[in-house]
């Protein structure tokens, strides 16, 4: 009985610390309230680890809105030319950030320069 009940606690203490550490890694790209996007090749996106495409980070930018409160989103332009974000990756966040009235910008080493749909 007593072997049951520290096992327990051990499942117990995994789950919350694997909550917290969820917790953790799902702020993990968002500095001053803006969520930070990396360009992906093949017009994919790159955010706190995951990788996603158009419609994807549409609904991954929209939780963190409500949830996280963010009021931006950073699409970094890398300074690898596999890593720069193309035309249409940069309308595709600028119309993300319209359609949820976020601000939007781009950020090619410590420079922010807003993102306007074009």
């Amino acid at each position: 009985m007593t072997s049951m009940i520290r096992g327990l606690r051990v499942v117990a203490a995994s789950v919350l610390l694997g909550v917290f550490m969820a917790g953790a890694v799902h702020a993990g790209d968002i500095r001053d309230g803006r969520a930070i996007v990396t360009p992906m090749k093949d017009g994919q996106y790159r955010i706190d680890s995951y990788t996603f495409g158009k419609a994807e980070l549409f609904g991954y930018i929209s939780d963190l809105k409500e949830t996280k409160k963010i009021t931006g989103i950073v699409l970094k332009n890398g300074r690898s030319d596999d890593k720069k974000a193309s035309e249409e990756q940069r309308h595709s966040v600028a119309s993300i950030g319209n359609t949820l009235q976020l601000e939007t910008f781009t950020q090619d080493g410590k420079e922010l320069t807003p993102l306007s749909m074009e």
